[in-house]
């Protein structure tokens, strides 16, 4: 009887111990992901366009083409485009208020980042202002990615 209880007492601390998930390691590993940094209405450029700023220069010629306050200004400074890359997404100019731009999702694979974007416009019937905009948006990416826009 005694050998019997031992038994079955050895078949349930060996369930238990296979019913159990094993510990995974944890390996931290840097995440895919983007960060849209400044986003605006007004100041972007006429025509719908996207472009891909990969370094300083090309950077410091967009920014001084737009029309940013100082205060959006020194956040933008703080982007460092050694690691990402800046992507400035516009929907080029609009007649009325009630249009925006924004980033639906960003899909990553090793190689790509591509970017959805969601477009709006006014409703029908809508109160809009009654002055030309220009929405824009500024998504950051990891570096060393193929930028697909949508």
């Amino acid at each position: 009887m005694k050998m019997f209880k031992n038994r079955v007492l050895l078949i349930g601390v060996c369930l238990l111990f296979l019913s159990c998930k094993p510990v995974q390691q944890v390996v931290e590993k840097e995440r895919d992901h983007y960060e849209v940094v400044f986003k605006s209405q007004i100041g972007g450029k006429k025509e719908k366009s996207i472009q891909v700023i990969k370094n300083y220069e090309e950077f410091n010629a967009l920014i001084t083409a737009l029309n940013i306050g100082e205060e959006s200004f020194g956040k933008l400074l703080a982007i460092d485009l050694e690691k990402h890359d800046l992507v400035a997404c516009f929907l080029g100019e609009k007649t009325t208020g009630g249009y925006d731009i924004e980033v639906a999702d960003v899909l990553f694979t090793e190689t790509t980042a591509q970017i959805i974007l969601k477009e709006t416009g006014p409703e029908k019937n809508q109160l809009v202002t009654d002055a030309f905009t220009s929405p824009y948006l500024f998504v950051l990416v990891p570096k060393n990615k193929t930028i697909l826009v949508n």
